[in-house]
């Protein structure tokens, strides 16, 4: 388990076991210092130099061969190329198997799978071959999961995610596509992290799980119609919200409890950006057809099922989270809760089906469920001890009333009026949402939040 985590987990419970009984005063403090002992920071600084040294040491050798590769004949090449590999983890294995220095261990693997991805490439240049070019990136990608299994090397597992988006993003932007073999990628990724506790891993699994959405976004090509866009942005709002709904079920686990607060603060993110796109009534009204302008065509019937699978899937899921923490009396955050999961499956069918020139006033209500959203996040973020949570509300709370304020007076006020008005508005309401955000998070931190998880 991450050291500073561990630590920062072990002064919150040392408390309550202190009232307990279950350790004396004394005790305590000596266990903690003996945990802020067990990784110096003259350790960390020597991975840090290491996992440095690692990435000039692979770029240098990379450069060599690029700039020689011409002069060499083709037993030099395989010689260099094999004996490099079969050096950098060979040291690692040495420096790992007698615990001499187990980080610079880790750093010469991570500096064997830059080698391996080198050897794939240059290999394939010694003998031409050609092929569909991604290939020799997902190979790598797949050297790298499996040194990561086999030498438990949390180095090598970011290395291959790393690798895998830029696997994805070669086929999804030279392709056009919406490339889902990423995500069988992606899944493989999770036993590893839960396995061995890899908590850095797994904040760079969510980042280019976020990232692969992007790129899904930007790679399609536009012959899609607008509704298109729209259909494929409001499944993602379900699947990220599902995956926070997730994060909080996890909360009730002893086992995925560490993971909790990581997938629910980037799941909100995306759950977020999602629902803010869709507030714009340019996106909900459709296109202009030849029988009336912003007319909306009916959904595809792949967005129907992908979407009602997703909104059976977050029903599902927030019925088991009310399960598993059903007491009689109830935090509000969670009532309300209930009441905005409720609505937002209600308003997602609506839009499946809706028609004709109705864009308007579903956007109108997407900007209802944002704001709504915004306000029972500051809550639960409060309860939850949860700063990131307080923090991103507030940021898209203010982004959204910018972007209405724009949207709706830009074309209605003196272009004069418009700007004095918006600058008191953004004075003023920035003070206030800065003077109310520094509030609440001064009372999480202060110790005003329960910090509990149901």
């Amino acid at each position: 388990m991450n050291n500073s985590r561990f630590l920062k987990r072990l002064k919150k419970d040392m408390p309550e076991w202190q009232k307990s009984g279950w350790v004396s005063e004394n005790n305590a403090r000596a266990i903690l210092d003996h945990v802020a002992g067990q990784e110096s920071s003259t350790n960390t600084l020597a991975y840090a130099l290491a996992i440095l040294g690692v990435l000039l040491l692979g770029s240098g050798v990379i450069t060599y061969f690029a700039a020689n590769w011409s002069e060499m004949s083709k037993i030099d090449k395989l010689a260099i190329l094999l004996g490099s590999l079969y050096a950098a983890y060979g040291s690692a294995a040495y420096l790992l198997d007698t615990h001499h220095s187990p980080k610079i261990g880790q750093a010469l693997i991570l500096l064997g799978v830059i080698l391996f991805g080198a050897n794939i490439m240059l290999i394939a240049q010694i003998y031409h071959i050609s092929e569909h070019y991604p290939n020799g990136v997902l190979f790598w990608a797949i050297g790298g999961i499996l040194t990561a299994y086999l030498l438990q090397s949390q180095p090598a597992l970011i290395a291959a995610m790393l690798l895998g988006l830029l696997w994805t993003g070669m086929e999804s932007f030279g392709f056009n596509e919406i490339h889902f073999p990423f995500l069988i990628m992606w899944l493989v990724f999770l036993p590893a992290i839960y396995h061995w506790h890899w908590h850095g891993a797994l904040h760079v699994a969510l980042i280019t799980l976020i990232t692969w959405t992007v790129f899904t976004w930007f790679s399609i090509d536009y012959y899609w119609s607008k509704e298109g866009y729209l259909y494929l942005v409001q499944l993602y709002f379900v699947c990220y919200l599902t995956l926070f709904v997730l994060g909080m079920l996890m909360h009730t686990s002893k086992l995925l409890n560490e993971f909790a607060d990581p997938v629910q603060n980037y799941s909100m993110l995306g759950t977020l950006f999602s629902l803010y796109v869709l507030t714009f009534p340019e996106l909900q009204s459709g296109m202009t057809s030849y029988y009336h302008e912003n007319y909306r065509l009916p959904a595809e019937p792949v967005w129907i099922v992908s979407t009602l699978v997703a909104l059976v899937l977050l029903a599902g899921l927030a019925l088991w989270h009310r399960q598993r923490v059903y007491v009689k009396d109830r935090p509000r955050y969670l009532l309300y809760a209930q009441i905005l999961v409720s609505a937002t499956i209600a308003l997602i069918v609506v839009n499946l089906f809706v028609t004709g020139v109705h864009g308007s006033w579903i956007a109108l209500a997407f900007n209802i469920l944002y704001f709504s959203g915004m306000v029972w996040l500051v809550f639960a973020g409060m309860y939850l001890g949860n700063r990131f949570l307080v923090n991103i509300a507030f940021v898209y709370f203010a982004l959204g009333l910018l972007t209405r304020y724009f949207d709706t007076f830009w074309t209605l006020l003196n272009r004069s009026f418009f700007f004095m008005a918006g600058g008191v508005i953004l004075i003023v309401g920035g003070y206030l949402l800065e003077q109310q955000r520094r509030k609440i998070t001064a009372m999480i931190k202060a110790g005003g939040g329960k910090g509990e998880a149901p």
